[in-house]
C-alpha cells in the first residue's frame, strides 16, 4: 500500500510540474503574443521605435513558438525599414525567413529593403518567392510586375 501510495505520490508530482511548465509556456505565449499585438499597434500609429521595443520584447521572451519568433522578426524588420534602416530591417527579414522559409510576407517585405538597397535583382527574386508561396496574391504580382518593369532589359 506504501508502495502504491509513493508511485501516486511521484504520478502526481510530475503531473503537477507538467501542468506548471505548460502554465508557464502558455504565460510566455501570450506575452509574446501581447507584445506582437501591442507592436503592430504602435507601428500602425507611426511610433515606429515603440513598436520596435514591442517586437524585441516578443523576440526575447523565453518559450516564445517559432511561428511567433518569424512574425516577430518580420515585423520588427518592417518597423526598421520605415525608419530607413534597411540593413536592420534586412538583417531582421533574413531570421524570420530562415525560422520560416515559406513565410512569404517575409519575402515580400525584404525585397523593399533590397530594393531601397539597389539590389533590384535580389529584390525580384524575393517577390518572385513570395508569389510562388503564395499564388494567386494580387499584392504579390504587381509587386513582381514592378520590379521588372524597374528592371526593365536588363534582367
Amino acid at each position: 500500500m506504501q508502495a502504491i501510495a509513493k508511485v501516486v505520490g511521484a504520478g502526481l508530482a510530475v503531473a503537477l510540474f507538467c501542468g506548471i511548465y505548460l502554465a508557464a509556456a502558455d504565460t510566455a505565449l501570450a506575452d509574446a503574443r501581447t507584445e506582437i499585438m501591442l507592436g503592430n499597434k504602435a507601428a500602425q500609429a507611426g511610433k515606429l521605435e515603440a513598436a520596435v521595443r514591442h517586437f524585441s520584447k516578443a523576440i526575447n521572451t523565453p518559450g516564445i513558438s517559432k511561428a511567433n519568433l518569424a512574425v516577430a522578426y518580420n515585423n520588427r524588420g518592417s518597423a526598421w525599414d520605415d525608419q530607413k534602416q534597411p540593413e536592420k530591417a534586412l538583417a531582421d527579414y533574413n531570421q524570420a525567413i530562415q525560422l520560416d522559409p515559406a513565410y512569404h510576407e517575409a519575402y515580400y517585405n525584404r525585397s523593399y529593403a533590397l530594393e531601397s538597397q539597389d539590389q533590384l535583382k535580389a529584390a525580384l527574386a524575393d517577390a518572385k518567392k513570395a508569389l510562388q508561396l503564395s499564388p494567386g496574391d494580387k499584392t504579390y504580382q504587381e509587386r513582381v510586375k514592378e520590379l521588372e518593369d524597374k528592371l526593365g532589359p536588363r534582367r
